[in-house]
C-alpha cells in the first residue's frame, strides 16, 4: 500500500517533483497575512520576528520555504508503517521546538490530510474514526506563539468544511528556550503521552549562541526519551550551518543529509516562479538507536 500511497499524495503535493502549497495551506497564509502591516524590517527582525511588522516579513520570505521542506523531508517517514500504524490509534502529539509562527505544525497537518484521504479502504481505519491533535509549541517570541496559534485554528476551520477526520484537540505554548524548558516538556507529555513527532525547524543555529552544542546535546538525548516507541525526531537547517549540524550529526551518531527541495514560491509575486533549495535534515528513530546502541554494548 505504501507506493500507492506515495504515489497518489506526490500527485497532490508534489507533482512533477515540485512541492508547492495547498489550496488549503494559501488560504490560511492569506488570512493571516490580511492582518498584519506592512513595513520595513531588519534581517534579524525578518528572519526571528518580535513584532506584526516582522512577523508579516518572515510569512512573505520564509514561510513557504520553511513549510515546504518539511513536508519534503517527512514525507517517506509519513508513509512508512510505523507512522500509519500511530495513526490507527486515533493520536498524534506534535512537539515543535523553534515553532516560530507552528510552521512544521501545519507542514504535517497538511500532509496528513491528505494522507488519511487514501487510507480509508484500510481495514484497521474504520468508517467515521477521526485523528486527535495535540500540539506542543516552544518558541521565545509571544508574536510567533500567538500567530501560530491563530493559523493553526484557521487551518482547521478551512478544512472543516473539507473533512471531519481531523481534529484539533489541544494546542500548548511554551515560551521558554529549549533546553532550559525541558521540566515543562516533560510534565506535558506526562499529561498527553509520548511524542510521535519532535522537530526543531531552523533553530540549532540559535540555539548554539544560547545553550553552546553540549547544552543542545543534553536536550536531544532528553527528548528521545521523550519519543514515541514509532515515532521520530527530526532537525532541521539551513545549509550554512555545514559545520553545527555535522557535529550533532556525529554526536548523536546518526547522520545529519544535505537534502534539495524544489518549490513553487507563494505569495511573493503572482506569476509562477520555481526554486530549489538546499538544507540540512537529520532524521531519526530514538527506539531504533537505542537498540543499535544496546547490540554494541552487548
Amino acid at each position: 500500500m505504501n507506493k500507492t500511497l506515495k504515489k497518489i499524495v506526490s500527485k497532490e503535493l508534489c507533482p512533477d517533483g515540485t512541492w508547492r502549497l495547498t489550496d488549503s495551506m494559501r488560504s490560511t497564509l492569506k488570512l493571516q497575512l490580511s492582518r498584519l502591516p506592512r513595513g520595513e524590517v531588519s534581517e534579524d527582525e525578518r528572519r526571528y520576528p518580535k513584532t506584526s511588522v516582522g512577523m508579516r516579513a518572515f510569512l512573505v520570505r520564509f514561510f513557504t520555504r520553511h513549510i515546504l521542506q518539511t513536508q519534503n523531508s517527512l514525507f517517506d517517514y509519513m508513509i512508512s508503517e510505523d507512522f500509519l500504524e500511530i495513526i490507527r490509534h486515533g493520536n498524534l502529539r506534535i512537539l515543535d521546538i523553534g515553532s516560530g509562527p507552528a510552521v512544521a505544525s501545519l507542514a504535517i497537518s497538511d500532509m496528513l490530510r491528505y494522507i488519511l484521504r487514501y487510507i480509508g479502504e484500510d481495514k484497521n481505519w474504520s468508517m467515521g474514526k477521526r485523528l486527535d491533535m495535540d500540539y506542543v509549541l516552544n518558541d521565545t517570541s509571544n508574536m510567533c506563539l500567538g500567530t501560530g496559534q491563530r493559523m493553526l485554528a484557521d487551518y482547521f476551520r478551512i478544512i472543516g468544511r473539507q473533512t471531519d477526520t481531523m481534529v484539533r484537540r489541544r494546542t500548548i505554548s511554551i515560551q521558554r528556550a529549549f533546553p532550559d524548558n525541558m521540566h515543562q516538556i516533560r510534565r506535558i507529555m506526562l499529561n498527553i503521552g509520548f511524542y510521535d513527532i519532535i522537530i526543531l525547524s531552523y533553530v540549532v543555529s540559535p540555539l548554539d549562541e544560547h545553550a553552546g552544542l553540549s547544552g543542545i546535546l543534553t536536550g536531544l538525548r532528553a527528548l528521545e526519551t521523550l519519543c514515541s516507541r514509532r515515532g521520530r525526531i527530526v532537525i532541521l537547517q539551513d545549509k550554512y550551518e555545514t559545520t553545527l549540524m555535522g557535529q550533532i550529526g556525529r554526536a548523536l551518531g546518526e547522520p545529519s543529509r544535505r537534502k534539495e527541495s524544489r518549490q513553487e514560491i507563494f505569495p511573493i509575486r503572482n506569476i509562477k516562479e520555481i526554486y530549489t533549495y538546499w538544507y540540512y535534515c537529520c532524521l531519526y528513530s530514538p527506539v531504533t538507536k537505542a537498540i543499535a546502541t544496546q547490540n554494541r554494548s552487548a
